[in-house]
């Protein structure tokens, strides 16, 4: 009895619960994607972990083709994880405190003679990355001066293919060499031809990934709450503990 008392509380506390929902990338691996249609990656790991420790709201995410989670969370229908800042963006959204530090390393072929220091050193490339995708306010000011030309895609295993082509010049993967050793694995044809990349020895940057939301949700109350969890997170040691097993360079 006293067990099917203890589940009856469990359930009406779960049914009393505030749903969140939140979305994100179905096809950043290692960071956050989809696997049989389940979440997996870092992020994943990371709201889970702060889902546990916040029964009063209970969070649902669901992951698409970033350009479609970003339109979603830009129309205010959801949260979304994984965000990059931007002045733009700040404009829409309430964030949270970083989550994670994304490495986005420049891939090229290998033997190109590209030296990058800064963002003026890709004059005149052609820069793959995914679609919807953004690195910043320094990114974005030269992609609009047209300093170099933006190739969008599906993911970073199509972005490697038209590395290899010659159909791109440079590829923007993250988090890091890990993704990029993730994205060949994927597939055959990269597999076989992983020594022909080249991993430059500056990032483009080291991107903060956030949890947001449309300003017009009014979440911040919640985001404080939230941002509480994550900091004793990774005070405490459990965070970086969970990022451990994905074995970042």
């Amino acid at each position: 009895m006293r067990c099917l008392l203890l589940a009856c509380v469990l359930l009406c506390n779960a049914a009393l619960a505030d749903e969140i929902l939140i979305v994100g990338n179905n096809y950043s691996i290692p960071k956050i994607y989809a696997e049989g249609h389940q979440p997996q990656g870092m992020l994943v790991d990371i709201l889970r972990y702060v889902d546990a420790a916040m029964p009063g709201h209970r969070l649902t995410l669901h992951l698409y083709p970033w350009a479609r989670a970003y339109r979603m969370a830009e129309r205010g229908r959801a949260g979304i994880i994984g965000l990059s800042w931007t002045t733009e963006r700040q404009q829409l959204f309430d964030y949270s405190e970083p989550l994670f530090y994304d490495e986005v390393v420049v891939v090229v072929r290998h033997g190109d003679s590209l030296v990058f220091e800064r963002i003026e050193d890709l004059e005149g490339r052609r820069i793959g990355l995914g679609a919807g995708g953004s690195f910043g306010d320094e990114f974005e000011q030269a992609r609009r001066q047209g300093v170099f030309q933006v190739d969008e895609d599906n993911g970073p295993v199509s972005r490697l293919k038209k590395l290899l082509a010659n159909r791109i010049d440079v590829a923007l993967i993250n988090p890091g060499t890990a993704g990029l050793r993730r994205a060949i694995a994927l597939d055959p044809e990269l597999s076989r031809r992983a020594a022909e990349f080249q991993v430059l020895a500056q990032p483009l940057k080291r991107d903060a990934n956030y949890l947001g939301f449309h300003k017009r949700l009014e979440m911040v109350g919640f985001l404080a709450e939230f941002n509480q969890h994550i900091r004793r997170g990774y005070a405490n040691g459990d965070i970086p503990r969970l990022l451990a097993r994905y074995q970042l360079p």
